[in-house]
């Protein structure tokens, strides 16, 4: 199974303001591949292919995990690697915010390891907003992160950790809940 640990959005409003930037997004005719709706998370911990038995286990270690709740503020609209030469759009977290959540996932991360793909670059908080798939209008793009570098979403409660596996499908991944770890 393809798999990875979220943090979902729990608040309408919040994933409403991200919708309403992809549509900007599409506006700027760049050639990008927007995230769905329901798919709007942060990736914690990206696990790709594993065995039942590693899913039997990622789920037993989330479940020994003691994590509390984390409020933060979204806000800023950037890119990977850089907003010059944007791979990936993303919504971040207030700077004020990142001591809540970088730590959580950190601590994730370590009781994962083993599990999975292992990956060297610190977690960077960030939901995934659009891919961009050539370099057609990139101008328009890079014009439109600076404009929206501190763009504010809304806060939101964290309350949930989820284990979820990944099917990919032509029309994009379907994610389904395999583990949900309630945060104290």
């Amino acid at each position: 199974m393809r798999a990875f640990v979220a943090l979902e959005v729990p608040r309408e409003s919040v994933i409403t303001a991200m919708v309403s930037v992809q549509e900007e997004l599409r506006k700027t005719q760049a050639d990008l591949k927007v995230v769905s709706r329901e798919n709007l998370h942060f990736t914690v911990k990206f696990l790709g292919e594993i065995s039942e038995w590693q899913a039997r286990e990622a789920d037993k270690r989330l479940k020994s995990l003691e994590l509390g709740r984390a409020a933060v503020t979204l806000e800023g609209v950037g890119a990977f690697p850089s907003p010059v030469h944007p791979n990936v759009i993303w919504a971040g977290v207030a700077q004020a915010d990142r001591g809540k959540i970088v730590p959580m996932a950190e601590r994730v991360i370590a009781e994962l390891r083993g599990i999975g793909e292992e990956d060297s670059r610190p977690f960077e908080p960030h939901i995934t907003l659009a891919r961009v798939r050539s370099a057609a209008k990139r101008e328009a793009l890079v014009s439109f992160l600076q404009l929206n570098a501190t763009r504010k979403f809304g806060s939101v409660e964290l309350t949930h950790l989820k284990l979820k596996s990944s099917e990919l499908t032509p029309r994009g991944p379907v994610y389904a809940d395999v583990g949900v770890y309630p945060l104290r």
